[in-house]
Formats: structure tokens, C-alpha cells, sequence
């Protein structure tokens, strides 16, 4: 889970054409040859502001770390205020019931907020889209039930709120 060492944020980082070129050189639309717009453009930066692989601690001596400090995700569907909600809302209950906070608030937070960061990397939007394109084959079509059922958007959804800890059950259980 934790494989690589990352440095710090540089938004003005140069990017390399090479590492990503690929993915978009046949998207050719009537108005756009996206290839082209890339190869043509004069610079490439990165996008530092994405995600992150999570990080097995967050508290170092009397300090700890919460929200997206502790677990930066893809930033969709509000799922880095949601866990910082329940980072809060975890370390509030603790703070409230004494003991050994920080220890209490990492051992309860890491595990979920970690799983929810690599989940988020295959989160409904992204699995809905692929599993569209992968029953269209890319073709176009008018209605969206025609290709996949609400129920089963519904129970893409479901599982992913469950890995979040926002659906109804997890978020009842997090009160102080």
C-alpha cells in the first residue's frame, strides 16, 4: 500500500509529454485534435492537486494530522471534506471521553481514511463511466438506462458509501 516516497508540491513543475501522451493521441474531435494540442503546446506543467498514497501515521509526539494533511484524495464528490468531517467528529469523541487522544484518533482514522484514498481512485463516477464505455464500446446513446440500470448505479454507489463511512449505518454509529 505505501510504495513510493513523495516529495514536496511543486506547481510549477514541468511535465513530460511522454508520460501521458499516449493516453489522448487518437482523440480527434470535429473542432479539437487533442494529440496535437499537447505535441503543439509550449510548455507542460503537472497537477500536483490530486491524490496521494496514504501514509500509515499521522501523529508525530503531542501533533496530529487531519483532512487532507492526513489523506489527500482525488478531489470528487466531497470525500476529502467528508473524511476531515469525520476525522473531527473522531477526534472530538475522543478528546470528549479522555485517554490517550491522538493514539485513539489515529489507530480509529488511519485504516478508514486510507481505504477510502484508495477507493476514491475507483469511485463511482469512474466506475459507472468504464463500465458505460466498456457496454457502448464508445458509441454514442440517448438515454443512460438503455446501457445501465439505476439499480445498478444505486449499488455501485451503495458499496462506495460504505467504504467512505458516509452511508446512513457509519455515520449514524459516528456520533460523540
Amino acid at each position: 500500500m505505501f510504495t513510493q516516497e513523495q516529495g514536496p508540491v511543486d506547481w510549477n513543475k514541468p511535465g513530460r509529454l511522454e508520460d501521458f501522451h499516449h493516453h489522448f493521441a487518437d482523440w480527434h474531435f470535429d473542432w479539437l485534435d487533442v494529440g496535437k494540442l499537447m505535441k503543439d503546446s509550449e510548455f507542460l506543467l503537472t497537477y500536483p492537486m490530486v491524490d496521494r498514497d496514504p501514509i500509515p501515521r499521522w501523529t508525530f509526539g503531542r501533533v496530529s494530522l487531519l483532512g487532507d494533511a492526513a489523506h489527500p484524495m482525488y478531489p470528487r464528490g466531497g470525500n476529502g471534506g467528508a473524511q476531515a468531517i469525520l476525522d473531527a467528529v473522531a477526534f472530538a469523541r475522543h478528546l470528549k471521553h479522555g485517554g490517550e487522544v491522538l493514539k485513539a484518533y489515529e489507530a480509529e482514522r488511519v485504516p478508514l481514511a486510507n481505504k477510502v484514498v484508495l477507493q476514491s481512485r475507483n469511485a463511482p463516477p469512474d466506475v459507472i463511466i468504464d463500465e458505460v464505455e466498456r457496454r457502448t464500446g464508445g458509441k454514442p446513446f440517448k438515454n443512460i438506462d438503455d446501457v445501465m440500470s439505476k439499480e445498478e448505479m444505486l449499488k455501485v454507489l451503495d458499496k462506495y458509501k460504505q467504504v467512505s463511512g458516509s452511508d446512513l449505518e457509519s455515520v449514524g454509529r459516528g456520533g460523540l
